[in-house]
């Protein structure tokens, strides 16, 4: 199989010859073929749930270990149930984010600007909501890839916007902006909120590190349940958002209130707290933390080349 093409996609084309080529003479077998064949469309066209990998599974371990179905079928069997365990998160991803990235499963293929972004936000969902005044909704598709949509929207690079396809006709859809202005305005309005948490799993999680890395698996672990500790070396959280970027492009108060967003979900940052200082991995075990995250960037500065420097 080609690195660049779709295993969903090139399995549904290897039943489909299987079936017209009248290989598999079982007639239980033929069957089970077109259900799993029916099953990997629905993954195709984004019309699966949780439970269509793991029934594609079942049925092709029938075909696996029922001898009376042939060799034929048993082969079959075989080939898928490797090719779902090679491509374990190609065959997730079209199920649970809807999108096939070789855009070979065409329902499910991304927008430009969404295959250009580096988190792989939804951008035509949230564009099409903030169009239709819906501003908390927008922001709840943001955050679901990136906590950080009021600041992304000011300090993004915007590669979606030099893909953007309006861009052929006149110019971009400011998208950039447009997730600002939607996180300033939910802010504002006291709409901007947090999802809900899943269950307290009982399990503490330590980051070192609050930077832009630390603090977004800060929050996303803290919505799956856990127990999670942030601490920095600064006297406060952004790491190089708060340090490296200037006040006029990312006024210091935007960071502080998405930061807020993260405590609210009950995650514990400790400041002027360095790691191999002030705290070991010792220490931190008999704190009773379960696993550790090292978030600590890369901070080196550049050389001018300049006398005196």
């Amino acid at each position: 199989m080609s690195a660049a093409s779709c295993p969903v996609n090139t399995t549904i084309a290897d039943l489909e010859a299987i079936l017209k080529s009248g290989r598999l003479t079982h007639p239980r077998a033929r069957r089970i073929t077109e259900e799993i064949l029916e099953l990997l469309q629905d993954t195709a066209w984004g019309r699966a749930g949780d439970q269509h990998i793991d029934t594609i599974t079942s049925l092709a371990e029938e075909l696996i270990s029922t001898a009376g179905y042939g060799e034929e079928s048993q082969k079959l069997g075989s080939d898928i149930n490797n090719t779902l365990a090679e491509y374990k998160e190609v065959f997730a991803s079209h199920v649970k984010t809807g999108n096939c990235v070789s855009g070979e499963c065409v329902m499910l293929m991304p927008a430009p600007c969404q295959m250009t972004c580096p988190s792989g936000i939804d951008i035509p969902s949230y564009l099409s909501l903030i169009g239709h005044g819906k501003d908390e909704e927008a922001i709840e598709v943001i955050r679901k890839d990136n906590p950080f949509p009021w600041i992304c929207g000011l300090i993004c690079t915007r590669p979606c916007e030099i893909m953007c396809v309006r861009a052929r006709i006149d110019t971009p859809v400011s998208i950039k902006f447009l997730k600002a202005f939607a996180a300033e305005k939910a802010l504002s309005e006291w709409r901007y909120v947090n999802p809900p948490k899943a269950p307290d799993k009982n399990q503490k999680v330590c980051v070192i590190g609050a930077g832009p890395a630390g603090m977004t698996a800060a929050y996303y672990l803290a919505l799956k349940g856990y127990g999670v500790s942030v601490f920095e070396a600064l006297p406060m959280a952004g790491g190089m958002m708060m340090v490296g970027i200037p006040r006029y492009r990312l006024p210091r108060e935007i960071i502080d209130r998405e930061v807020a967003m993260i405590e609210e979900l009950g995650v514990e940052f400790r400041y002027n707290t360095s790691f191999g200082k002030d705290i070991t991995f010792e220490s931190l075990s008999n704190e009773g933390f379960d696993a550790f995250y090292f978030a600590i960037g890369a901070h080196h500065s550049w050389q001018l080349g300049v006398p005196g420097e």
